[in-house]
């Protein structure tokens, strides 16, 4: 029976603490002061253009970055399978010892970077750059065939930057 009592006596007491609590909480927000962001009379308000306009909030942009993030793929994968030297057509030299070597160009995917700002001219309202790094891999083996099964090892890198322009609603 006394445990009885004492729960009661203690889920009225929080229950109390709980409704002061919040009766101290609306009677600090009634008091408090707000600022309000306001224009004096007579002042002037700047025009919001797409120079002035904060990147974040600029719409026509943020659609030009994921057009040119789409053709900057379809542009590398271009590139990639039409390189003069692709894995499809690798350059294969005889070394002296009688091994072959093998090696051919390739695009590193997750190096792919890109970025669109506007422009100041009135012709061409948006520029792209695209970034990326073309790997040169080498193998070596006893014949030419034996390549096409070879583990190719990366020997250098080289980094790519090409400028595109948006015009007549299209990157060029």
């Amino acid at each position: 029976m006394h445990k009885y009592i004492f729960i009661g006596f203690f889920a009225v007491s929080l229950l109390g603490s709980f409704l002061m609590s919040n009766a101290q909480a609306q009677d600090a927000i009634a008091t408090s002061e707000v600022e309000v962001a306001a224009i004096e009379p007579g002042a002037t308000v700047p025009k919001v253009t797409a120079k002035t306009l904060p990147t974040y909030l600029d719409e026509d942009l943020a659609n030009r970055k994921d057009e040119f993030s789409r053709f900057a793929k379809t542009k590398v994968k271009t590139i990639n399978s039409n390189h003069r030297l692709s894995r499809s057509r690798m350059q294969v030299t005889r070394e002296a010892d009688g091994t072959f070597r093998g090696r051919f160009h390739a695009i590193d995917k997750s190096t792919l970077a890109t970025k669109v700002r506007r422009s100041k001219s009135k012709t061409i309202p948006y520029v792209g750059v695209l970034s990326y790094h073309e790997t040169i891999y080498e193998a070596v083996a006893e014949s030419p065939e034996a390549l096409n099964g070879a583990d190719f090892n990366p020997v250098a890198i080289i980094p790519n930057r090409h400028i595109f322009s948006y015009k007549n609603d299209a990157w060029q």
